[in-house]
């Protein structure tokens, strides 16, 4: 068997494995009727879609899965960024005290995957909202704009989801 043949498998392997693991969740029955239809349709929906799911380029097995502690952590930390940005933007729109505007900041992220994860957090964060992503770039409104200088606003909007989403997918 050779090197292409064995990753494709592998692919198909983590893809059916997160398929699974999402039935047993969303379906909450651990009955072996339901987990051998989870089995049949895992299966069978890996096959079709690993190539969406794990990129052929994705060589290393950290590349796919990430640390799991540090996404315990970025978890934590993005439900507290957005409960306190929710009170600084009440407090914005009650008091008219707002400067929009649009920033280009740059990110240092490789994976794909840590860059999306980033332009969503940013927009989840109320105050906040990725407009694009091209590249290295993400392209932001934000409510209270604080400057024009990119590292200060990137250092802002980013710095602590940047660099646990770094520490995640090293």
């Amino acid at each position: 068997m050779n090197l292409k043949t064995k990753w494709k498998i592998f692919r198909i392997g983590v893809t059916f494995f997160f398929l699974m693991l999402g039935w047993m969740i969303f379906t909450g029955n651990l009955d072996p009727q339901s987990l051998l239809l989870g089995v049949v349709f895992s299966f069978f929906i890996a096959l079709i879609t690993y190539d969406y799911f794990v990129d052929e380029t994705e060589v290393f097995i950290k590349d796919i899965v990430p640390r799991p502690d540090i996404i315990l952590l970025y978890l934590i930390i993005l439900i507290a960024k957005v409960y306190i940005a929710s009170f600084d933007v009440a407090y914005r729109v009650l008091t008219m005290k707002i400067n929009p505007g649009e920033i280009r900041i740059r990110t240092r992220l490789r994976s794909e995957l840590a860059r999306v994860m980033l332009a969503n957090s940013i927009t989840i964060t109320p105050g906040t909202l990725t407009i694009d992503l091209r590249d290295d770039y993400l392209y932001v409104h934000w409510l209270e704009s604080k400057g024009t200088s990119a590292l200060y606003a990137g250092e802002i909007i980013k710095g602590t989801f940047e660099r646990l989403l770094g520490r995640i997918f090293r």
